[in-house]
């Protein structure tokens, strides 16, 4: 919504090639990006969580709240746990057997509040909240620096659009990178025992929306990571299904957005490498405009009217 109510606007397109509903395509569409806003926040409140009761329990409380003992007093660990133990190096896979150094090493991830790198989101260009600090109630421990992403910006929006199956996207939200613990070490979602839930936030988004032209050319729409911080394309899963229908005789165009020196190079050397799709061939659309802009041209700038040399 950031870009659509601001002076960017939509992404539909225009012309013949334009998407429609180009009302339901700019707004909230089948809600995928407020999945992605629900798992972003739900790892970043995990995140400070994890940190407040840390501060606040000692090793051996930590690791019964981690490992809690059933009803007949047997501890065991889920399965997102023993990746954690493979992490760390400890090949016990019963409780009862780790001494407290290694009740240590698993329960306290030690992350350092300065060090980390993962920001809320929201779907709305909200400039005052991309700097802000919190923890300033009454009730939490410590305050710290944080801040809003616009919620296209998250991993998790990379990370969908790369995905090739349920499966592909656990393993991806798990490993996603958080910040440092103390030591300098990566800490990730699977490490805070989310990677599941923000699976199960996922599980819809993960399916393409069919849409169409102005021609009633069929359109998948899924997934838009920015090419300056991502790897700007749309989802791999959006093509497989696209080439399953047209078929071997039939072709499928599929966009590289950000420019050639951004979304193309990237489509190119991250999408078609994960995917295994070779493009037959490339459409460059350059306008008289752009090419005066990248040619030495006046500068545009946004809110200002061109110039009679853009003009012309």
């Amino acid at each position: 919504q950031g870009p659509t109510f601001g002076i960017k606007g939509g992404a539909a397109g225009g012309g013949y090639a334009q998407v429609v509903p180009m009302e339901a395509f700019n707004l909230h569409l089948t809600g995928d990006i407020h999945s992605i806003t629900a798992a972003n926040n739900l790892l970043a409140a995990a995140i400070d969580t994890r940190m407040f009761h840390e501060s606040k329990q000692s090793d051996k409380s930590l690791f019964s709240r981690l490992c809690p003992a059933d009803k007949a007093g047997v501890r065991k660990f889920a399965p997102v746990m023993l990746k954690r133990l493979e992490k760390l190096g400890i090949t016990k896979t019963n409780p009862d057997d780790f001494t407290d150094e290694e009740k240590t090493r698993f329960a306290r991830l030690d992350i350092d509040p300065d060090a980390v790198t993962w920001n809320r989101v929201l779907d709305v260009c909200d400039r005052s909240l991309r700097g802000i600090v919190i923890g300033k109630g009454k009730n939490e421990n410590f305050e710290r620096s944080a801040g809003f992403d616009i919620t296209v910006a998250s991993e998790i929006m990379a990370v969908l659009a790369l995905t090739t199956s349920l499966n592909d996207m656990r393993a991806r939200l798990g490993s996603m990178v958080i910040g440092m613990d103390k030591s300098g070490r990566p800490v990730t979602a699977d490490d805070l025992g989310v990677g599941g839930a923000l699976c199960v936030l996922m599980k819809d988004a993960i399916m393409p929306t069919c849409m169409q032209t102005v021609e009633q050319t069929p359109v998948f729409v899924h997934a838009g990571p920015f090419a300056n911080i991502a790897h700007g394309n749309s989802s791999i899963i959006a093509d497989q299904i696209a080439l399953k229908v047209v078929g071997p005789e039939g072709y499928c165009i599929t966009e590289a957005g950000f420019g050639a020196d951004i979304g193309m190079e990237k489509f190119f050397n991250i999408k078609c490498r994960y995917s295994g799709c070779v493009p037959q061939c490339a459409v460059i659309v350059a306008t008289v405009r752009a090419l005066k802009m990248h040619g030495g041209g006046p500068p545009v700038v946004a809110g200002k009217p061109l110039g009679h040399e853009d003009t012309d």
